[in-house]
């Protein structure tokens, strides 16, 4: 029982982690935006960003507005995580 919400405590500061690090450094980081593919590319359009590549369960964006990870979470994406990290959690599409 200990093992398991050790575990847990990391696995959610871990996720806490990735969801802060889109509102901090500079513009013009990737993200990930979590979910639907359709989805994210409508929120990534309406918030000005650009897809940098679709892989299953999340596609990768890009945008020069500082502010583009809270655009993302006005026009509906579910979860913004870090980019360039978080596209090591997610395969390649098959098509692209």
């Amino acid at each position: 029982m200990r093992v398991a919400a050790q575990l847990g405590l990391v696995l959610g500061g871990w996720l806490a982690i990735m969801a802060g690090l889109p509102f901090v450094g500079p513009a013009g980081r990737q993200v990930a935006v979590v979910g639907d593919a359709a989805h994210a590319a409508r929120a990534i359009a309406a918030a000005g960003g650009v897809v940098v590549e679709r892989r299953r369960g999340a596609t990768l964006a890009r945008s020069d507005d500082r502010g583009f990870a809270l655009a993302l979470y006005r026009h509906g994406a579910p979860l913004v995580i870090e980019g360039r990290i978080a596209a090591g959690c997610f395969s390649r599409s098959a098509t692209r």
